[in-house]
Parts: C-alpha cells; sequence; structure tokens
C-alpha cells in the first residue's frame, strides 16, 4: 500500500492537534500514514514542544509569516530526512481548518490508482466545483503524488509567497504541466474547509497575520503568474 504523508505547517499547536486527531480518526489505515509538523513558535505553544518533539517525525522551528516557507522546509525534507519515497506515494499539505471525510486514505488511494503523477483538485465546501465564485482558482488543500511532487521542484507552494496566491500558483503549476487532476464536476467528495468566511469558526490571530501580507502577496502573484512554468519552478 501507498504511504500517505501529511505535511502540516502551523500557528496554532492546539488547533492543530484537535484536528490531527480527528484526521486520524477518520482514517482507515492510520498506520500507513505518516505527518510532519512545521510550528510558528510562540510563548503559548511553549508547553507542547516536547510532545509535539516525542509523537511526530519532525517538528521544525520557524519564524516565518504564513505557511509558504514553511511548506517548503517540509517538502523539500521529504524523501531525504524524512526516510524513503516511492514516486506513488501520497503527499497531502494540510492546514487547520481543513477536515477530511470518513475513510479518506482509503478514499485518495483509489482515486490516484494507475493515475501517474497527479495533483488531485478536491471539493472543499466553499470553491464551486467550477469555481466561479473566485477571483482566482485555488487548490486550498494541496494533495498529490510524490512523483508530481518531484517534477514541481519539490515546491507546494512557492516560498516568494508569505500565504496568499500560493495556492492559485499551484493550480497554474499543475495545470500547466499538465498533471491536474480536476474530478470535482463528477466527485462530490469534500475535504470540509473551516473557514471563517464560510462561518463555520471565527477569525483568530492567525488569520489577521496571514492577511496582513495579502497586498504583498498579490503583488507577488501578479508577477509571478506572467512568468513561464520553468521559472515560476526556480527558487
Amino acid at each position: 500500500m501507498n504511504k500517505i504523508h501529511i505535511l502540516w505547517p502551523t500557528l496554532r499547536p492546539l488547533m492543530f492537534l484537535e484536528a490531527h486527531k480527528e484526521w486520524i480518526r477518520r482514517a482507515k489505515n492510520p498506520e500507513n500514514i505518516q505527518t510532519y509538523v512545521a510550528v510558528n513558535w510562540t510563548k503559548d505553544a511553549d508547553q507542547l514542544r516536547e510532545y509535539l518533539k516525542a509523537n511526530y517525525l519532525i517538528t521544525l522551528n520557524t519564524n516565518n509569516i504564513g505557511v509558504c516557507y514553511p511548506s517548503y522546509q517540509l517538502s523539500s525534507n521529504l524523501g531525504i530526512k524524512m526516510g524513503k519515497c516511492s514516486d506513488d506515494d501520497i503527499v497531502i499539505f494540510a492546514s487547520d481548518d481543513f477536515m477530511a471525510p470518513v475513510g479518506w486514505d482509503e478514499y485518495l488511494i483509489n482515486k490516484f490508482k494507475d493515475k501517474g503523477d497527479v495533483g488531485l483538485f478536491v471539493r472543499d465546501g466553499y470553491q464551486l466545483p467550477d469555481s466561479s465564485n473566485m477571483k482566482e482558482v485555488v487548490i486550498s488543500l494541496p494533495i498529490l503524488t510524490y512523483g508530481c511532487l518531484i517534477k514541481l521542484n519539490m515546491i507546494i507552494y512557492h516560498p516568494s509567497y508569505n500565504h496568499m496566491y500560493s495556492d492559485a500558483e499551484l493550480y497554474l503549476n499543475l495545470k500547466e504541466s499538465n498533471m491536474l487532476y480536476d474530478d470535482r464536476i463528477n466527485d462530490e467528495t469534500i475535504f470540509e474547509h473551516r473557514h471563517f468566511i464560510t462561518g463555520k469558526r471565527q477569525a483568530d490571530q492567525a488569520d489577521q497575520i496571514y492577511y496582513s501580507r495579502w497586498q504583498v502577496d498579490e503583488i507577488n502573484w501578479n508577477k509571478r503568474k506572467n512568468l513561464n512554468l520553468i521559472d515560476r519552478l526556480k527558487l
């Protein structure tokens, strides 16, 4: 069975622990799942430091705003410091306010079967299946094969971003590299995004930090979306 690797940066260690616990509870084969965590440490999170180190394969300290640089810290070490990966292993870039459906691991293994190196575009409960309610088409929950990640130069969200618009660039990269697997019109499976904009939770300090960099990231996106694919995949 192909392994599932979850890359999980977080500013919210307590929220992460609750969300991750539920992800594992909903999995059919939790022993087949490995989780790697990058934590933006705060004073309130110090009490969790030893617990996280003891229970997850790697914990990285980072002071970078947003998830993009921590995501590259994790993805670039996958298959190197984190043990051997197969091209058809599944890599998920998870967030604290996403929730997987029951049996999600089995679902993904079946979904990726015989598809080669692809990135899967799943429904998130907010973005419509045709993305007509969005200013930009974004992949808010990246799920891809390790082989696909290699072809993306180990970049899920490019580290030149802080947080915003990185998911729009990922969509563009997968589409232009012919590795986009978008079956949202036919597949109604939802990996629910419990974003505050949907009213499913309250905005918090982490959201304020992310959104404070919106304008900077938008300027970056408006420049980078006009680059060719090869240049966008450079570091």
